[in-house]
């Protein structure tokens, strides 16, 4: 075998173990790698994410608590014309095949958030907004749930009353105990991660748990959305 043959084949096998070692998910320097493999309709190769929010060793109710705080905790409100959106907290676990998994591409595909208007009420009803919509990663960030987003100038359109909505695909919007008002101002109250198919794959956050993990309540003020 010439030298030139050799350094070649040496590279080759350089790059095939890089390549086996990344397959199934690997870390580096406090962040983990997911190949494409590990991200269903995803084309990032290798994709990133903080080692932190890797719960693939964990199981039972210490997985139930690290996802429910990564959800909330990391929750924030993003304001666009006419609309506000909620993005949660993602997190990485294990699947059977013993893979690192990003939780919305592998485990669940719905999630519900359910939201309480802040001081209105009908008839002694607490007023409610409850938003079920597809659980997918975000396109910008894959440690983060993509948006969902709340089209705020198309609900004031419509006549405030118990009602469900449906203005996009696979998303939908259930208003209950309306006293002839639009509320402006919605506080959290649960969240709930879910797998249509799969009844076991669930996790769900009570308003207990959201007062335990964020004490300072995390309200949605539809007057954020820019004009």
């Amino acid at each position: 075998m010439t030298r030139l043959g050799f350094i070649s084949s040496v590279a080759f096998f350089a790059i095939t173990i890089s390549a086996g070692y990344f397959a199934g998910g690997s870390s580096w320097k406090g962040v983990i790698y997911l190949s494409d493999g590990s991200i269903l309709g995803k084309s990032r190769n290798p994709a990133a994410i903080k080692r932190e929010l890797d719960f693939s060793k964990l199981d039972g109710v210490e997985l139930i608590t690290a996802s429910q705080k990564r959800l909330v905790t990391a929750a924030r409100v993003i304001p666009k014309p006419d609309m506000v959106g909620v993005e949660l907290g993602h997190f990485v676990t294990r699947d059977a095949e013993g893979q690192r998994r990003l939780a919305c591409d592998a485990f669940f595909n719905r999630l519900t958030l359910r939201f309480e208007a802040e001081g209105i009420a009908s008839a002694g009803e607490k007023t409610l907004m409850e938003i079920d919509a597809p659980c997918r990663t975000s396109s910008n960030d894959i440690s983060s749930i993509e948006p969902v987003w709340i089209p705020v100038a198309k609900i004031f359109a419509e006549r405030p009353k118990s009602q469900s909505l449906d203005f996009q695909d696979g998303v939908t919007y259930k208003f209950e105990n309306l006293s002839g008002v639009w509320p402006v101002r919605w506080s959290l109250q649960s969240v709930r991660l879910y797998n249509s198919q799969d009844s076991a794959r669930v996790v769900n956050i009570t308003s207990r748990d959201m007062r335990a993990i964020r004490p300072k309540p995390f309200v949605l003020n539809w007057l954020e959305a820019k004009k």
